[in-house]
């Protein structure tokens, strides 16, 4: 055996004094575990900042390198709900948070770290957890949920491979010889090969291109694949946490459920074309009847979705119709219905929030519920544009509100009556941030509401395959 053995370390010794296999390129599960580090030390300025190569998808954020003993560091950790989009950091949750935190407990020095990132699902937090539990925090917030489908049609194959599989390949592909051995044996990659295995360094969303919409499928979501790796990446984070001593809090977003109609519906797989039709038509006369005889159009539409459970907007019709008769409870399951069969998800599913729930329940960490939360600021207690600038991101009240309950759940106060001086200096802070700010955040909010109607203007996708 050792005979045998001896010939694998010959050759691979030889591809190393040689140099073969050092050109080729590393497998696609090594690819996706690396990460670049999001922030990088100013040593001029003592303090560590956004590195440049990140700013595509970060805000400019930046933190002392040097941490001072009566200083408490919380690491907010997200997509760009966290990072307070369709505006930026100063009017996040977080820097709320950091402003009413200074009322709540003025004993301590807080610093709020905002690391959201734009389209970053949990796979992409992930190494950012890795990395920042070095940068001495107290507290880690995660707000993490609606991303998760933004990449999974491309790099299922990445995403959805277990953690073993994954260290298998960084092991075998740390070999000179095997990476040789591959490259012989299929010296260029096929383009179909690529679509499915390969994930870049930064975020490509399917949306982010021409024709994104188009490649969103029922057959090609995974969606058991994904909800599996969430609660996979959630639980890596925890167990990264807690092996440094850092606490940690998750934090389940909000989604727009009254005014936020599905991106994308598809019948479902057994409706043949001539009842894909009669569909149709029945939805148009329950529009219809909407507007002419609302009572009416609830048996209409109940039977729609009776007759296809699969198609997400005759779901959203039906939740309309009993919210606008005041059936508040089953209007709420109708949209949520509607919401979870969405083609497009680009509001996190129930299947996603019931993995959370399960992670913060198993390890006994303390769970903010943002829906919920949400549904008591809101007149009839679904979330809608009361509350939500778009299909998930809070308006400036709703950010401010979050930040005074993320210290109320977490006991952060140590005194009373700070709530009411904490919002008298969110109104201060609003008024000190110029016009051209708030312009900006309306360009972007509209480029987000094109950008999720599937008109993205990045490179066109190939039709998705049968």
């Amino acid at each position: 055996m050792l005979l045998g053995l001896s010939v694998f370390a010959i050759f691979e010794a030889t591809c190393r004094l040689t140099g073969w296999g050092t050109a080729v390129p590393v497998s696609a599960f090594e690819e996706f575990g690396a990460a670049r580090l999001l922030f990088t030390l100013d040593s001029d300025a003592g303090e560590y900042r956004v590195a440049d190569n990140r700013r595509l998808y970060f805000a400019e954020e930046s933190f002392p390198a040097v941490k001072s003993a009566n200083v408490r560091r919380i690491f907010l950790l997200g997509g760009s709900t966290v990072q307070g989009r369709p505006f930026s950091i100063p009017t996040s949750f977080g820097t709320f948070l950091e402003i009413a935190l200074k009322h709540a407990d003025p004993d301590s020095e807080w610093q709020v770290v905002n690391c959201g990132g734009i389209s970053y699902a949990s796979y992409r937090l992930l190494p950012m957890v890795r990395e920042c539990v070095h940068y001495e925090p107290d507290l880690f917030i995660i707000c993490t949920g609606h991303n998760e489908f933004l990449e999974c049609m491309t790099y299922a194959a990445v995403i959805s491979a277990s953690s073993t599989l994954k260290q298998t390949h960084s092991w075998l592909d740390a070999l000179h010889s095997v990476r040789l051995m591959r490259h012989i044996i299929q010296p260029v990659p096929t383009a179909a090969q690529n679509d499915v295995t390969v994930l870049p360094d930064e975020v490509d969303a399917m949306l982010d291109h021409q024709g994104g919409l188009d490649v969103y499928t029922r057959q090609a979501l995974c969606r058991d694949d994904i909800a599996t790796q969430f609660h996979r990446n959630l639980q890596e984070m925890v167990d990264v946490c807690r092996g440094h001593g850092v606490p940690l809090v998750f934090v389940s977003p909000a989604s727009n459920l009254g005014d936020c109609p599905p991106f994308k519906s598809q019948f479902g797989d057994v409706i043949d074309a001539e009842t894909q039709q009669e569909i149709t038509n029945q939805l148009q006369l329950a529009s219809q009847l909407q507007k002419d005889d609302l009572r009416g159009s609830i048996p209409l539409l109940k039977s729609i979705v009776e007759r296809d459970p699969a198609f997400a907007f005759s779901w959203y019709q039906l939740g309309r119709s009993y919210r606008m008769v005041n059936r508040i409870d089953e209007a709420k399951a109708a949209f949520v219905h509607a919401r979870d069969a969405d083609i497009c998800p680009l509001r996190m599913t129930s299947a996603l929030e019931k993995q959370l729930l399960r992670v913060a329940t198993e390890n006994d960490l303390p769970l903010v519920n943002l829906q919920s939360f949400m549904e008591r600021h809101c007149r009839d207690g679904i979330v809608d544009n009361s509350v939500l600038v778009d299909h998930v991101h809070p308006s400036f009240r709703s950010n401010q509100q979050i930040a005074l309950e993320l210290i109320e759940k977490l006991s952060l106060s140590k005194r009373e009556d700070w709530q009411a001086a904490a919002e008298a200096d969110f109104d201060a802070h609003l008024q000190s941030l110029d016009d051209l700010y708030f312009l900006g955040g309306r360009r972007t909010l509209r480029s987000l509401q094109a950008w999720a109607a599937g008109r993205g203007d990045g490179p066109p996708l190939d039709s998705p395959k049968p």
